[in-house]
């Protein structure tokens, strides 16, 4: 190990002390199971954006888009943060709404609401979430311990339990405040050290449209002789152009395999709940979205940077550490491998908190209610514990198929499965428990099977599947079908298995309906099917982003200030959440 590796590992030790601090501070404020994963339901829109981002920005964030751009240029990454953004946007804020209209605290909880108190059903929405916890705890882990193999060379395998141990640790001592507490300083963290990343490499290399057209041609489309033994192809910039031997129908499986869990992820979930308003929510929603979409723009940047820096990577998922490595001043290179593994751990800490919530909320609770304040508290850090360890055994499967690859896999179950569940559960009185539970088992059984058949997670959104539609497909239309079919033929009513509670929601949901999002898409979405169908139908062969003439520059501009921009905002919410702890921290010495 020479002396930059120790300094930069310094700096990252030094990071992780800070985190336990926070934990430690955060703990004396808890009092309830509530306190623990909702943070009381008061936090606000700021503190929620950069919670939210942190929870997205884990690893196949940071150093997924990045890795997954370099191997099929910018179309699959381009289009799977603006679908993520659009989805999440329409239907995080409208789900999350209906929930807390409802009084929920989980979505295991709406087994209890929706289906009058189904114990059956909330065990397997539990177990399914807390599973899908496991696995990107595990994803997340990998991603920590893959940075320190390059740095220093020791291999993950040895690294990976100490990391677990750390995070573990602050997690488990501060609850839900302390994970969002320390996701905001995470956040902002990854928005400077990538920013810092891509000034660099355009300060070193030049800009980027000046940088890639030496490869691609001034349009695009024209690879010069330098473009060999990489895995640039004509049109890799261009945000319309698949990568060879891509369907179309293969794109709309990553959109919905890299998108539509958002919606019933639980972390986002619980986070939507945690929020001190309706109001709050919706624009923590809104402000995360964006900032997630333009910082995606500056990942793809640079893992287009590395196409031709690092050419023939075997694990593309290295190109921002490598990158990081050769380009940046020691300085820079501890911030970004830091922010790197800030945002690994702002997963492992969200899915801890939340993984080990629903376990003691929707089935300890269930079978043992008269549990105090603080023995909830304890049992739900015991499994904090518990779902940490467990998630190690998952690291030697994501090594071998690769972080994004990875976390697809078990997207694709998720989304088949919760996605259309969740949604005719909010939307349609008509659902039945019958349909509820039997249709997930089914669908989570025949996903499964269509994906090991297939050839595995990628074949299952990136290869033909069956009859030239990728398996994800299939799962979302086979559990749209038994959940409406079982309904319609169950003789139970769907309406009269409700609560007290969902019945209002039902009866007033659009009282907390809000549109104005719909209207700021529907203008994104039609500039872009504009440009798109122009460029078709006019014949001219250029890429968009524009890589030449006064094109070239406006996209140089652009991409300038969105690094500026996300930065900046991010430091600007960072100023307002410590003003917030130092408020909240006053108001509770008072009582």
């Amino acid at each position: 190990m020479n002396g930059e590796s120790i300094v930069i590992l310094t700096v990252g030790a030094i990071y992780l002390l800070g985190m336990l601090y926070i934990g430690y501070k955060v703990s004396k404020q808890l009092r309830s199971l509530d306190d623990y994963i909702l943070g009381g339901r008061n936090l606000p829109w700021y503190v929620l954006t950069l919670t939210f981002a942190a929870t997205v920005a884990n690893t196949a964030t940071v150093m997924g888009q990045p890795g997954f751009a370099y191997s099929t240029g910018f179309t699959y990454v381009f289009w799977a943060a603006l679908s993520s953004s659009t989805i999440g946007t329409i239907l995080l804020s409208r789900f999350g709404s209906r929930l807390r209209l409802m009084n929920l605290s989980t979505v295991g909880d709406l087994a209890d609401a929706r289906f009058g108190k189904s114990r059956r059903l909330e065990i397997l929405l539990s177990v399914i979430q807390v599973s899908w916890s496991i696995f990107l705890i595990g994803m997340s882990l990998f991603g920590v311990a893959l940075i320190i193999e390059v740095i220093t060379g020791v291999s993950w395998a040895w690294s990976i339990g100490p990391i677990a141990v750390v995070t573990i640790l602050y997690t488990m001592t501060g609850g839900l405040k302390a994970v969002v507490l320390t996701d905001a300083v995470q956040m902002v963290i990854i928005l400077l050290g990538v920013s810092a990343l891509f000034y660099m490499l355009s300060i070193k290399y030049g800009f980027f449209t000046g940088f890639i057209t030496e490869y691609v041609g001034k349009s695009g489309f024209d690879l010069q002789a330098g473009a060999e033994g990489t895995t640039l192809f004509a049109g890799f910039t261009d945000l319309f152009t698949l990568p060879p031997e891509v369907t179309v129908f293969s794109l709309i499986a990553f959109i919905l395999a890299t998108s539509f869990w958002i919606p019933v992820d639980l972390g986002f979930i619980q986070r939507a709940l945690a929020a001190k308003s309706f109001r709050e929510s919706r624009k923590g929603v809104y402000s995360f979205f964006i900032l997630d979409w333009l910082n995606a723009w500056i990942l793809v940047i640079i893992g287009a940077y590395g196409v031709v820096l690092l050419p023939g990577l075997v694990n593309t998922d290295e190109v921002v550490i490598r990158l990081v490595r050769e380009t940046l001043p020691l300085f820079g290179a501890a911030l970004v491998v830091t922010a790197v593994a800030a945002a690994a751990m702002s997963t492992i800490s969200t899915y801890l908190n939340a993984g080990s919530g629903i376990i003691v909320k929707n089935i300890i609770l269930k079978i043992k209610s008269d549990l105090n304040n603080q023995m909830q508290i304890r049992l739900t850090r015991m499994f904090t514990v518990i779902i940490g360890l467990t998630a190690i055994v998952f690291a030697p499967f994501i090594s071998a198929n690769g972080i994004v690859i990875a976390a697809v896999g078990i997207q694709i179950i998720l989304i088949s499965a919760l996605t259309p569940l969740v949604l005719l559960s909010l939307y349609w009185r008509k659902m039945t428990e019958k349909a509820a539970f039997w249709g997930c088992i089914l669908t989570v059984a025949a996903t499964l099977f269509m994906m090991i058949q297939v050839g595995g997670p990628y074949a299952a959104f990136g290869g033909e599947g069956y009859l030239g539609i990728p398996v994800i497909i299939w799962g979302v239309a086979l559990a749209i079908i038994l959940y409406v079919s079982i309904s319609l033929v169950d003789a139970s009513r769907g309406e009269d298995q409700m609560s007290p509670d969902c019945i209002n929601m039902f009866n007033n949901s659009k009282t907390i309906s809000n549109n104005k999002d719909l209207i700021v898409l529907s203008v994104i979405w039609g500039t872009l099917i504009i440009l798109g169908l122009y460029r078709h139908f006019s014949g001219n062969l250029f890429a968009f982003p524009f890589l030449s003439g006064f094109g070239g520059t406006v996209t140089n501009i652009v991409f300038s200030l969105i690094a500026l921009l996300t930065s900046g905002f991010g430091i600007y919410i960072i100023i307002r959440v410590f003003k917030y702890v130092k408020e909240d921290f006053m108001q509770k010495k008072e009582l």
